[in-house]
């Protein structure tokens, strides 16, 4: 693979036209290679094709049949209700779009955001969004080699017209493929982990909640029981049950403060919960003993993804510190990160040791649960973030496992995801050399 500029000219050398293929778009003719490889000529009518714009850098490829440019990456997401104009009218954020489309650009990719609403099957043609010159271009694109499904919420992705794109996706595989089909669900998430004899030590009991005797029978066996929505993010909605003597205390956080009232019996307590709950789904989770640090509970968020050759690794680390008196880590809910070694070091001590020890430890737990939760869920997954956490006693376990990550706060982690999601792709669509490297000369 090399980089070139592209050129738009209205006449080329017919005597040197290649075949040139972008996405599912392939042209024949109008095409050459110039100036020592560093531009990439093209007529109007095949830049338009490829949705190709003058200057713009791409990497190329040889092929088989000529040469390949890209890969295409499609951005998924969906329309806001109302439906404002262009670009406006995109679900998402927009740092994130901003981010990985420079950063595919850097390396050869054609990335642009696109609804599943703009989507021509017919034509094999969709309206994608380009950030050029600090604004969002439209721009019509042949449908791309790698579709990244970053559909925002989970109700979204259940509508009829992501439901409609991703069934007609599936009928283009494998020239069109799709990873990070959907969100995952919690309790599914337990239940095939369940499954894994080597994984079940690593994973707190959880049980669904269905009515107030599960939740009676958990604290019969648990001093602390975790309350969680099955569908909420970020810690929303998370409450906590501990036995303070004889009495029981609910915690929760009410705007921007945490509460902790006690009960004396659970039928009390119940009825605080059911009038909390309002109705969500919940799980109940036994309540582990946490390492602290400096008085305060913490667990760490890890970023797992496929590299350049389909295989899972980890691309960064970083904790989380729940609020004084805080009972979730979530920096929304007034957690703050951390670096890894700093806090282990600090909350178990140097004689407690091997901190590097211990990073290895959470490195091969999440190693393990990615695969599994793909091999459960029978689906193409590119990356996951997940939460574990240390206990007292330096075991690690699973928490949960998101398959729409949040962007990491860590600079370094942040800048390695998004060349990971580029390798990535670049694997997907078969832009690999026999030797492993992303690249082939041309």
């Amino acid at each position: 693979m090399h980089y070139a500029r592209v050129i738009i000219a209205s006449e080329q050398q017919r005597a040197q036209a290649t075949r040139l293929s972008g996405g599912v778009a392939e042209v024949s003719g109008g095409v050459r290679l110039a100036e020592g490889k560093s531009a990439l000529e093209l007529t109007e009518r095949a830049a338009h094709l490829l949705g190709l714009r003058d200057k713009q850098r791409v990497g190329v490829w040889r092929a088989a049949y000529g040469m390949r440019i890209g890969p295409y990456v499609g951005i998924m997401t969906n329309k806001r209700p109302g439906t404002l104009p262009g670009f406006r009218g995109l679900r998402g954020r927009r740092e994130n779009y901003t981010a990985l489309t420079r950063m595919a650009g850097e390396m050869g990719a054609v990335a642009f955001v696109f609804a599943v609403e703009d989507v021509d099957f017919a034509q094999r043609r969709v309206l994608g969004y380009a950030r050029v010159g600090g604004r969002w271009v439209p721009r019509e694109y042949p449908l791309p080699d790698v579709v990244y499904n970053r559909v925002p919420d989970r109700k979204s992705e259940v509508s009829l017209p992501v439901m409609r794109f991703k069934q007609q996706i599936k009928r283009l595989q494998p020239a069109v493929a799709l990873f990070n089909p959907k969100f995952l669900n919690k309790w599914e998430l337990y239940g095939l982990l369940a499954k894994q004899p080597e994984l079940t030590p690593f994973v707190p009991e959880t049980c669904l909640y269905r009515e107030p005797k599960d939740l009676v029978d958990m604290l019969r066996k648990h001093d602390m029981v975790y309350l969680k929505p099955q569908d909420t993010f970020a810690g929303r909605g998370i409450m906590r049950v501990w036995r303070k003597g004889q009495k029981l205390v609910l915690s929760y956080k009410d705007g921007a403060k945490y509460r902790h009232a006690s009960y004396t019996g659970t039928d009390a307590l119940l009825r605080a919960f059911v009038a909390r709950r309002a109705g969500s789904r919940y799980l109940l989770q036994e309540g582990l003993r946490l390492a602290k640090l400096r008085g305060a509970i913490f667990d760490v968020r890890v970023l797992v993804q496929k590299n350049n050759q389909g295989q899972w690794e980890v691309t960064g680390i970083g904790v989380r510190v729940a609020a004084p008196g805080g009972i979730t880590t979530h920096v929304p809910n007034g957690g703050h990160i951390a670096p890894l070694d700093t806090v282990l070091k600090e909350a178990f001590g140097e004689s407690a040791g091997r901190p590097q020890g211990l990073r290895e430890e959470i490195e091969a737990l999440a190693l393990k649960v990615a695969p599994a939760i793909e091999r459960g869920v029978g689906s193409l997954f590119g990356e996951m973030s997940m939460d574990i956490g240390i206990t007292e006693a330096k075991k690690c376990y699973f928490f949960e496992a998101n398959a729409k990550p949040m962007k990491f706060d860590e600079p370094a982690i942040r800048a390695k995801s998004l060349r990971r999601l580029v390798e990535f792709s670049r694997y997907l669509a078969g832009y690999q050399s026999s030797g492993g490297q992303s690249g082939v000369s041309i």
